[in-house]
């Protein structure tokens, strides 16, 4: 994998250098304060301010949020999101009315997990300067990936006389232990307190889901008042997923999304493979099988379900999935014919046979590291397609657009918004 992407980082360099100058410069990613990319509300509030300065790698903000409950990094501004969210449900939490015992006792578990859990950054932003390890892997192209299916396929594979590449038998129990183990205990109290909060029940906020095994301790025994913001904060696709995971228990959730599973052309081992990976949280695989059923007709609709089965970090699911969303909304006015396979961005092709790849990138800067992922993507992506598009969630440089458009790129940004203006598509 390094190598063909260094491979491809060389002739993506070589080739923009020769068209000139303008292409051929690279963008340095500088510091800014917080305020250069958010609105005042979000870079300090209730308990909560962005540390100063804020890094990019060369496609992502990467905000460090320092707050009354701890330190937490939020890769790209749709993280953040997620970050402030949780903060504001710790201090609906956290101001509740002291009369009552028992939810003096909550307070109090919030305050030693905090201590508890003080270091929640694990990787200082300010010493990292390159794109992510697992958003690498994101954006290898398809050799990597080919070469990385043939190793898995045959570490995996049994000596099955009967040929049905099924692993091997303690290795699925095993998987499917830890993910029933991490996933299946959530009670039925702790959903309806996700609920009022608006908060993801599979949050990785430790002193978030502290707090909320506490209140549902208490949820039979005491009453009292607590204000909160009407609806789920989510749209789209993270709404629908939420709304299943809030009102039914997560067991009676798996086996539909397992029927499910069945119906969209995956092997029973991936269907099981699927089901017990343990970075596909029940909310992640509801959003996706929901996205197989809104892309019921299109050709190699599965190929997202077998990317979202081989990611490598919470940070590459995440972009995985909110790319995904990007390719929902614009097959909603715009319909897709096929699932580009070989890449791990979602990638698709419609009826006139143009591709567009959809990242959810929220500052793409034209970086050497970025020109050789962008290399590893045009040598995956079909030869005989008469254009290519990439939709980005975020802001591009114009150095990275001037480059990208002299390789042939229609380069859209700010997709979230101009997916939402039915003018905008390109047709």
């Amino acid at each position: 994998m390094r190598i063909t992407i260094l491979l491809a980082a060389i002739t993506s360099l070589v080739s923009v250098t020769a068209v000139g100058a303008d292409g051929g410069d690279f963008d340095v990613p500088a510091d800014e304060a917080p305020a250069a990319s958010l609105a005042p509300a979000q870079v300090s509030g209730k308990n909560f301010k962005i540390r100063d300065p804020v890094h990019s790698d060369g496609l992502m903000h990467r905000y460090v949020v320092e707050s009354r409950f701890g330190e937490f990094e939020a890769y790209g501004r749709d993280e953040l999101d997620e970050r402030l969210r949780e903060i504001a449900a710790l201090n609906r939490i956290a101001e509740t009315s002291d009369s009552d015992v028992a939810l003096k006792a909550v307070k109090r578990g919030i305050e030693d997990d905090v201590k508890a859990v003080a270091g929640v950054v694990k990787d200082p932003v300010g010493t990292v300067l390159g794109i992510p390890r697992g958003i690498g892997h994101l954006l290898g192209g398809y050799r990597a990936r080919a070469d990385e299916l043939t190793k898995k396929d045959k570490k995996t594979k049994s000596t099955d006389a009967a040929g049905n590449g099924e692993p091997p038998a303690n290795e699925s129990d095993s998987s499917a232990k830890k993910y029933i183990d991490r996933y299946m205990g959530l009670s039925a109290a702790e959903r309806r307190w996700y609920a009022k909060l608006g908060i993801d029940p599979y949050t990785r906020n430790d002193v978030l889901r502290g707090a909320v095994r506490r209140l549902a301790k208490v949820d039979s025994k005491v009453t009292f008042g607590m204000k909160f913001v009407p609806g789920v904060p989510y749209a789209g696709e993270a709404k629908r997923a939420l709304d299943a995971i809030y009102n039914e228990d997560p067991a009676v959730l798996r086996k539909k999304r397992r029927e499910a599973l069945a119906t969209f052309g995956l092997t029973p081992a991936e269907v099981e493979r699927f089901e017990n990976t343990l970075l596909l949280d029940p909310t992640r695989q509801t959003a996706l099988v929901d996205a197989m059923k809104t892309l019921e007709g299109v050709s190699g609709r599965e190929e997202l379900l077998r990317t979202a089965m081989s990611v490598t970090s919470e940070l590459e699911v995440e972009v995985f999935l909110r790319s995904t969303g990007l390719l929902l909304r614009t097959h909603a006015r715009r319909p897709i014919t096929r699932i580009v396979a070989g890449l791990r961005l979602p990638t698709a092709q419609f009826a006139d046979r143009r591709v567009a790849v959809f990242g959810a990138f929220d500052a793409v800067q034209w970086t050497a590291e970025v020109a050789g992922y962008e290399g590893a993507i045009l040598d995956a992506l079909p030869a005989d397609a008469p254009a290519r598009e990439v939709w980005l969630s975020g802001a591009i440089s114009q150095r990275a657009r001037a480059a990208m458009e002299q390789r042939g790129w229609e380069v859209h940004e700010q997709a979230e918004t101009a997916l939402a203006t039915p003018q905008t598509a390109s047709q």
